[in-house]
Protein backbone atom coordinates (compact mmCIF):
# COMPACT_ATOMS: atom_id res chain seq x y z
CA UNK A 1 0.00 0.00 0.00
CA UNK A 2 1.22 3.46 -0.62
CA UNK A 3 1.61 6.51 -2.67
CA UNK A 4 3.01 6.19 -6.15
CA UNK A 5 4.21 8.84 -8.55
CA UNK A 6 3.40 8.61 -12.23
CA UNK A 7 5.81 9.65 -14.93
CA UNK A 8 3.85 12.85 -15.53
CA UNK A 9 4.32 13.83 -11.88
CA UNK A 10 0.94 12.98 -10.37
CA UNK A 11 0.71 11.12 -7.06
CA UNK A 12 -1.95 8.51 -6.44
CA UNK A 13 -2.75 6.09 -3.64
CA UNK A 14 -3.04 2.33 -4.23
CA UNK A 15 -3.76 -0.72 -2.11
CA UNK A 16 -2.38 -4.21 -2.64
CA UNK A 17 -4.60 -7.25 -2.01
CA UNK A 18 -4.16 -11.00 -2.28
CA UNK A 19 -6.63 -12.44 -4.78
CA UNK A 20 -6.47 -16.11 -5.85
CA UNK A 21 -2.87 -16.49 -4.70
CA UNK A 22 -1.55 -13.33 -6.33
CA UNK A 23 -1.18 -9.65 -5.53
CA UNK A 24 -3.65 -7.28 -7.18
CA UNK A 25 -3.17 -3.52 -6.99
CA UNK A 26 -6.27 -1.43 -6.46
CA UNK A 27 -6.25 2.21 -7.54
CA UNK A 28 -7.85 4.38 -4.83
CA UNK A 29 -7.40 7.99 -5.80
CA UNK A 30 -5.44 11.21 -5.75
CA UNK A 31 -5.58 14.41 -3.75
CA UNK A 32 -7.87 14.66 -0.72
CA UNK A 33 -9.59 11.31 -1.36
CA UNK A 34 -6.25 9.52 -1.52
CA UNK A 35 -5.07 11.21 1.67
CA UNK A 36 -8.26 10.30 3.55
CA UNK A 37 -8.12 6.66 2.46
CA UNK A 38 -4.38 6.50 3.23
CA UNK A 39 -5.00 7.81 6.76
CA UNK A 40 -7.87 5.36 7.22
CA UNK A 41 -5.68 2.46 6.11
CA UNK A 42 -2.91 3.60 8.45
CA UNK A 43 -5.37 3.74 11.35
CA UNK A 44 -6.61 0.22 10.52
CA UNK A 45 -3.03 -1.11 10.44
CA UNK A 46 -2.29 0.58 13.77
CA UNK A 47 -5.38 -0.97 15.37
CA UNK A 48 -4.48 -4.41 14.00
CA UNK A 49 -0.95 -4.09 15.41
CA UNK A 50 -2.35 -3.06 18.80
CA UNK A 51 -4.76 -5.99 18.79
CA UNK A 52 -1.97 -8.40 17.85
CA UNK A 53 0.22 -7.03 20.66
CA UNK A 54 -2.66 -7.39 23.12
CA UNK A 55 -3.21 -11.04 22.11
CA UNK A 56 0.54 -11.71 22.26
CA UNK A 57 0.66 -10.39 25.86
CA UNK A 58 -2.38 -12.48 26.81
CA UNK A 59 -0.84 -15.63 25.28
CA UNK A 60 2.43 -15.01 27.17
CA UNK A 61 0.49 -14.53 30.42
CA UNK A 62 -1.40 -17.78 29.87
CA UNK A 63 1.82 -19.64 29.04
CA UNK A 64 3.39 -18.41 32.29
CA UNK A 65 0.29 -19.54 34.20
CA UNK A 66 0.38 -22.92 32.49
CA UNK A 67 4.06 -23.35 33.37
CA UNK A 68 3.32 -22.53 37.02
CA UNK A 69 0.42 -25.00 37.08
CA UNK A 70 2.65 -27.69 35.56
CA UNK A 71 5.21 -27.16 38.34
CA UNK A 72 2.43 -27.21 40.92
CA UNK A 73 1.08 -30.50 39.51
CA UNK A 74 4.56 -32.05 39.68
CA UNK A 75 4.94 -30.97 43.31
CA UNK A 76 1.51 -32.39 44.15
CA UNK A 77 2.49 -35.68 42.49
CA UNK A 78 5.68 -35.92 44.57
CA UNK A 79 3.83 -35.13 47.81
CA UNK A 80 1.08 -37.66 47.02
CA UNK A 81 3.61 -40.40 46.30
CA UNK A 82 5.50 -39.60 49.53
CA UNK A 83 2.28 -39.72 51.58
CA UNK A 84 1.13 -43.02 50.04
CA UNK A 85 4.53 -44.63 50.54
CA UNK A 86 4.69 -43.38 54.14
CA UNK A 87 1.23 -44.80 54.86
CA UNK A 88 2.30 -48.26 53.69
CA UNK A 89 0.97 -48.36 50.14
CA UNK A 90 2.69 -49.68 47.05
CA UNK A 91 2.13 -49.43 43.33
CA UNK A 92 0.78 -52.50 41.57
CA UNK A 93 0.21 -52.32 37.79
CA UNK A 94 -0.12 -48.55 37.93
CA UNK A 95 -2.53 -48.53 40.88
CA UNK A 96 -1.79 -47.65 44.48
CA UNK A 97 -2.74 -50.44 46.90
CA UNK A 98 -2.34 -51.05 50.62
CA UNK A 99 0.27 -53.57 51.72
CA UNK A 100 -1.14 -56.90 52.86
CA UNK A 101 -1.30 -57.39 56.56
CA UNK A 102 -1.17 -53.72 57.48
Amino acid sequence: MGWETRERGGKYYTRSKWVNGGVVREYVGTGALGKIVALDDELKRFRQEEEAARWRKERERLERSAAFLHLLAEAAEVLTRAHLLASGCHKHKGQWRRQRGS
